[in-house]
C-alpha cells in the first residue's frame, strides 16, 4: 500500500488570559505571550509573540497565529506569558507570569475547539492564572486587504468631572466564530469628543472574517479608562457584503441589553471602505518575475586551514561540510526560479596573490563573476579553496553594497519584474556593523532580500541584530529601514539538516517579494503561456552546457565537521585597494599565515 500524506489543513490560533498574577506596584501587569513549537531533536522554535496589552490581567490578544494541522501528527506547543516594561522608550521583557504546554490536537479536539489551561512558573505548582487557547480552521485563504474608516456622530458624552474622567471613545472588532461566540481581531486607539473619526483600519480579510465576506463582524464601542476598566457603551453587527453590496453605512449604537430603556447613544458611520487585491508569490512568478541569486562565502582565517579535518572548509570525501551543504540546499531551491541560472559567486575575507579582498569573484573573473547552475556553484567553491589564502577580518559591507547596487541598477518596474536574493555564508561576528547597517537600510528600498547562514559554533549575537525582528535598523543618517530584508539562522540550530535549514531561511522570501512589489505599486503581469511541445526539437541537455541542464546533483551524506578548536587568524591589511582583474585562477597556490609576533 502506498502511503499518501493528507492535505495540509491550516488553523488560526487565538490566545486570551484570565486571572493573571499582578506583578506591578502602582498598576496592573502588562502581559504578552510568546508561542513556541517543538521541532526535531526536542528543540522549541519560537513561532512569534502577541502584542502587549497594558494594565490588564484578563487580556484578549489581537495577534493570532496560523499553524499547519495534520491529524496524523502530534504538534506540541509551548506558551510563555511575560510582563512587559518600558526601558529607554522601548518595550522589554520583564517578569515571567507563567507557562504551559499542550498539543494542537488537544485544542482542535476540545468542545468548541477551545481549551483553558492553568499557568505555572517553572518548578512550581501554584497557579499564576489561566490561558485560553482557541482555534478555527482557515476555510479559504484570502489575504485581500480591507481598508475601512469609522466615524462617530452625536455620541453621548460620558465625561465625569468629579472623577477627573474625560470621555475617550474606542472600539473593538470581533469576528463571529463558527463554533459560537466571538473573537476580537482589532482594537482601535482611543479618541476624544463626541464627533470624531478613528484611524483607518488595514486588515486582511483572513483575519477580519476568515475570508468570508458574508460573515458577521461585531463592532463594540467602549469609553476608555486609564485603569483598564473600560465602560461598554453598545454594539452592532455588520458584514463586508452588507456594506459593499447593500450600501449600508450608518449604524445606531444602542445601550447594552439589560438597561431599563435601550436608548441610542449615537451613530457610527463607515466613512470609507476599500478592498485591495493582494497578489501571491506565484502570481508574480506566473507573470514572468525572475529571481536572481547571489552568493558570498566567508574565507576568513577563523574557518581553519582547509587541509585540517577540524576546518569548516575541510573537503571530506565522505560528505559535504556545512558550507557545501548549505550552498547546495539553498541554491537548489532558488535556482528553480532563476531564469538564466547564472549566479554571481563571491568570497570575502581572503587573499588573492597575497592581496586582501572583501569581495572577490570565486571564478576570479571580475568582468563576469557568474557561474552556471548548481554544478558551477559547487565546483567554483571547491576550486577556490586551493587558490585563496584565508585571512580576515569579517566584513560584510562591500558584499552587501555589491548586491544593493546590482538590485538598484536592474531598474525594476511593471514590465521588468526581478528580485535579488543574497545568500551569505559566514562563521563569525562581523567587524563593520555600522557600514553594514547603512547598506541594509539602503537596500530595503530595493528588490533585495539577504539570507545569512551562520556556520560553526561561534557567537552570532550581531547577526540577530541585523535580522531586525525586534527593532528596525536605523542607518548613520537616522533613516529607518522601510522593510525587513535580512533573515539570519545558525546552521547548528537545525541539526545539520539541509532540509530543515532551507525551510527556515526561505520561508519568508515569498512574503518579502510580494511586499516589495505591493509597496512599489507593481502588480503581476499577465501569466506567460506555456510553449507548445515542438516535435522537431530535442529536449535533451546539450553538450554546450556540459549536460547539466535538467540534471539533479545529489549531495553526499552530510559530515559533521563544525566542532572546531581555537583557530589562529591570518589578518592582512584591513583596507587594501581592490585586487586587479584576473583572467584565470592561480594554479596550486595556497598559503596560510599566522600573525607575526
Amino acid at each position: 500500500m502506498v502511503e499518501i500524506r493528507s492535505d495540509t489543513t491550516k488553523v488560526q490560533l487565538f490566545i486570551s488570559c484570565r486571572k493573571l498574577k499582578d506583578v506591578e506596584t502602582f498598576s496592573k501587569s502588562d502581559p504578552f505571550v510568546e508561542v513556541f513549537e517543538r521541532h526535531s531533536r526536542n528543540e522549541w522554535i519560537k513561532v512569534g509573540q502577541t502584542e502587549v496589552i497594558w494594565d490588564n490581567l484578563n487580556p484578549d490578544f489581537i495577534k493570532n497565529f496560523v499553524l499547519d494541522y495534520y491529524f496524523e501528527e502530534q504538534k506540541y506547543l509551548f506558551f510563555k506569558v511575560f510582563d512587559a516594561n518600558i526601558e529607554n522608550g522601548r518595550e522589554v521583557k520583564g517578569l515571567q507570569l507563567g507557562e504551559v504546554e499542550c498539543t494542537l490536537g488537544e485544542i482542535v479536539g476540545a468542545k468548541g475547539q477551545q481549551i483553558i489551561k492553568t499557568l505555572h512558573l517553572q518548578g512550581e505548582r501554584r497557579s499564576t492564572g489561566n490561558i485560553i487557547l482557541r482555534v478555527e480552521e482557515v476555510t479559504s485563504i484570502n489575504n485581500d486587504e480591507v481598508s475601512i474608516s469609522f466615524s462617530a456622530r452625536n455620541l453621548e458624552d460620558h465625561s465625569c468631572w468629579y472623577k477627573f474622567h474625560r470621555f475617550k471613545p474606542m472600539f473593538y472588532l470581533s469576528r463571529i466564530m463558527e463554533s459560537g461566540g466571538n473573537q476580537r481581531v482589532y482594537c482601535s486607539e482611543f479618541s476624544k469628543g463626541t464627533n470624531l473619526t478613528w484611524k483607518t483600519i488595514k486588515k486582511s480579510m483572513q483575519d477580519l472574517c476568515n475570508g468570508d465576506a458574508t460573515r458577521p463582524i461585531l463592532f463594540e464601542l467602549y469609553d476608555n479608562h486609564s485603569s483598564g476598566k473600560n465602560t461598554f457603551l453598545g454594539s452592532f453587527e455588520f458584514s463586508l457584503q452588507k456594506i459593499t453590496e447593500e450600501g449600508k453605512k450608518m449604524f445606531e449604537i444602542e445601550q447594552p441589553i439589560g438597561k431599563k430603556s435601550r436608548k441610542s447613544v449615537g451613530q457610527v458611520i463607515i466613512s470609507s471602505i476599500q478592498i485591495t487585491k493582494i497578489y501571491s508569490f506565484l502570481d508574480y512568478i506566473a507573470g514572468g518575475c525572475s529571481i536572481n541569486l547571489l552568493i558570498a562565502v566567508d574565507f576568513t582565517g577563523s574557518n581553519g586551514h582547509p587541509n585540517s579535518p577540524s576546518s569548516l572548509h575541510y573537503i571530506n570525501p565522505a560528505g559535504y561540510n556545512q558550507y557545501q551543504s548549505a550552498l547546495h540546499a539553498v541554491s537548489d531551491i532558488l535556482l528553480n526560479y532563476d531564469s538564466d541560472k547564472e549566479v554571481p559567486l563571491y568570497g570575502f575575507g581572503g587573499k588573492i596573490n597575497r592581496q586582501l579582498s572583501h569581495c572577490f569573484p570565486l571564478n576570479f573573473n571580475h568582468q563576469n563573476p557568474s557561474v552556471c547552475g548548481l554544478p558551477g556553484i559547487m565546483t567554483a567553491y571547491r576550486n577556490a579553496l586551493t587558490a585563496v589564502e584565508l585571512s580576515g577580518p569579517t566584513l560584510f559591507a562591500q558584499v552587501i553594497s555589491t548586491a544593493v547596487q546590482m538590485a538598484e541598477n536592474a531598474q525594476v518596474n511593471q514590465l521588468n519584474q526581478q528580485y535579488f536574493i543574497l545568500l551569505i555564508l559566514t562563521d563569525g561576528e562581523i567587524h563593520d556593523m555600522r557600514e553594514t547597517i547603512d547598506w541594509i537600510v539602503r537596500g530595503s528600498n530595493s528588490p533585495l532580500s539577504i539570507v545569512i547562514v551562520g556556520i560553526g559554533n561561534e557567537n552570532f549575537a550581531n547577526m540577530d541584530k541585523l535580522d531586525a525582528d525586534d527593532e528596525p535598523l536605523i542607518d548613520s543618517r537616522g533613516r529607518q529601514m522601510t522593510r525587513d530584508i535580512v533573515q539570519f539562522v545558525p546552521y547548528r540550530n537545525f541539526g545539520n539538516s539541509p532540509t530543515a535549514l532551507t525551510k527556515e531561511v526561505l520561508a519568508e522570501i515569498p512574503r518579502e517579494i510580494t511586499n516589495f512589489f505591493r509597496i512599489k505599486g507593481i502588480t503581476p503581469n499577465q501569466a506567460i503561456q506555456a510553449p507548445e511541445f515542438d516535435f522537431h526539437r530535442s529536449y535533451t541537455a546539450s553538450s554546450a552546457d556540459g549536460g547539466n541542464v535538467g540534471n539533479v546533483v545529489r549531495p553526499p551524506p552530510v559530515h559533521d565537521v563544525y566542532n572546531t578548536p581555537e583557530i589562529i587568524y591570518g589578518y592582512g591589511s584591513f583596507n587594501p585597494p581592490p585586487p586587479p582583474p584576473m583572467a584565470n585562477a592561480p594554479q596550486n597556490y595556497y598559503t596560510y599565515s599566522a600573525p607575526k609576533g
